[in-house]
């Protein structure tokens, strides 16, 4: 697993802390943004040719969003449900990330 993927769940999970007013919130978000950009940053140095970034297998990536999304709409307009949808889709987003690189880490392993 790299420090983008952990990078990357962190910040989802302190956006999710933050939307819903947990302690800790402000912490998580600061440290994996700045962990997801010297990942990112050490990447694209050490990267020759075009700069770009790939999502692979996106089966279960769409929905998730598609649920978080809605959970921020109803978080915003205040309706009820807003916080099962946000735990639901950041946490299968965040679970969705680290697959993918646990995923890529195997198959370069191999």
């Amino acid at each position: 697993m790299n420090l983008r993927a952990i990078g990357l769940a962190g910040l989802i999970v302190g956006v999710l802390f933050k939307i819903l007013h947990w302690p800790g919130a402000g912490y998580i978000v600061l440290f994996s943004s700045l962990l997801t950009a010297v990942a990112m940053v050490l990447r694209l140095a050490s990267k020759r040719g075009p700069w770009t970034i790939q999502i692979s297998k996106p089966g279960w990536f769409a929905p998730a969003i598609v649920i978080t999304l809605c959970g921020m709409m109803f978080k915003t307009m205040h309706w009820p449900g807003a916080n099962m949808m946000l735990l639901l889709g950041m946490t299968a987003t965040a679970a969705w990330v680290l697959a993918t690189q646990v995923r890529q880490t195997a198959r370069v392993e191999q």
